[in-house]
């Protein structure tokens, strides 16, 4: 197949997107002392610059030093600014056409180990986690906005407002936030942090082009989760989730990134593997649904990696269809960072094959990426396996 419409220009906002494949967010767990973009990492980027991904997320940027998931998770901070610099400009150089987005968030529950926990809600808490404070939420607010701002200033072509997986912004959302102040209850209060913060950040943004969007889960399948009808119901329920689309159209997103679950919890929703494969077609159910409810929106769909050699031909499909826009891919994109560019070439191409090698890492608070393709995780898994240490 030639993949036309993959291989065709997407509006996104004001900007124009040289093809449709997006590399998604993906934690590599691997930024410097203090959240500064590693050498690593700044090469994982290169490599999806080579690639030619029409969009390429930088993974998981936390607002907050004390809100990382993982131990080497990147932080937006002033002091870190001249680290994201270096690589819009490295990536640029290799892509020019490329839209690079930084995704912002604080990983609310998620927090990692070598941190306090926190939460917005006690239900279904971890255990001796700390309750946020109006204020401390407020306050969580203005980092939001300061860390678009710097995101602008490293010259990233937009943000991506992380509303998914069970971080702080899909906490904020659910059903099941039943706090009795600004922040919580009514769908007007559970809306307030991401409403007043996205109006905040379009006031002051420098450039008109620079692109907002969100990536949200649509089903977390959990009891009061995102997806649900209210905090004591587990059974899926769309009716809010679509009032949340119609949500972040009307305060201005010009993208929605469409998946579903919550990685820590009900993993094998966000990342279907052999066993639930046909796990997928939720996904494409979901973008669907998005695009229906948004059609002036931008819809980027997930779930393609578990495909394999099949997800360009789904892909194709679901944009030919106007199911979709644009196609997702996490696992892939690690398993081969050149993906697009080998698919128009006629490359041959390493397929993800769904190991969850790559998870297993990120989990255990190590570097992470492919093991099957890649040397040097091939290596820190085997270390990690056997128990070594790792530095």
């Amino acid at each position: 197949m030639t993949y036309e419409r993959l291989f065709s220009p997407v509006q996104i906002g004001s900007r124009t997107a040289e093809n449709r494949f997006v590399a998604q967010a993906m934690e590599g767990n691997d930024a410097d002392e203090g959240g500064r973009v590693s050498s690593r990492a700044y090469e994982r980027y290169m490599n999806l610059a080579r690639g030619r991904w029409g969009v390429t997320v930088v993974e998981a940027i936390s607002v907050v030093p004390e809100a990382r998931a993982r131990r080497f998770g990147l932080v937006m901070l002033p002091e870190n600014l001249d680290s994201y610099k270096k690589l819009v400009d490295g990536y640029k150089k290799l892509f020019p056409e490329g839209i690079l987005l930084f995704q912002v968030t604080h990983s609310g529950r998620n927090i990692g180990p070598f941190s306090s926990k926190t939460c917005l809600y006690p239900e279904g808490a971890p255990e001796g986690s700390r309750l946020l404070s109006t204020d401390d939420i407020f306050t969580i607010q203005k980092a939001f906005v300061s860390a678009a701002r710097l995101a602008e200033e490293a010259g990233a072509d937009g943000i991506d407002f992380k509303l998914c997986h069970g971080y702080f912004g899909a906490e904020m959302l659910r059903p099941g936030n039943v706090r009795d102040d600004r922040w919580g209850g009514s769908f007007e209060n559970r809306t307030r942090f991401i409403r007043e913060a996205v109006g905040e950040i379009i006031s002051a943004r420098k450039r008109r082009e620079f692109i907002l969007g969100s990536r949200i889960s649509m089903f977390e399948a959990i009891r009061g989760g995102c997806g649900t009808a209210a905090a004591d119901e587990l059974i899926e329920d769309l009716t809010e989730m679509d009032k949340v689309v119609l949500f972040l159209r009307e305060i201005g997103m010009d993208y929605i990134n469409v998946s579903a679950g919550i990685p820590a919890i009900t993993p094998e929703i966000t990342r279907p593997t052999k066993p639930s494969r046909r796990l997928y077609l939720h996904h494409f159910r979901y973008a669907q649904r998005v695009k229906n409810l948004a059609p002036d929106k931008t819809v980027i769909g997930s779930a393609y990696s578990i495909l394999g050699e099949q997800a360009a031909a789904y892909a194709e499909e679901n944009i030919r269809k106007g199911y979709a826009d644009c196609a997702g891919f996490g696992r892939q994109s690690f398993a081969d960072p050149l993906y697009p560019a080998k698919l128009l070439s006629g490359a041959p191409v390493n397929y993800c094959i769904a190991c969850s090698g790559c998870t297993r890492l990120m989990v255990g608070q190590v570097n992470d990426g492919c093991i099957i393709y890649n040397p040097y995780y091939k290596e820190v898994n085997k270390t990690f396996s056997a128990g070594g240490a790792f530095a």
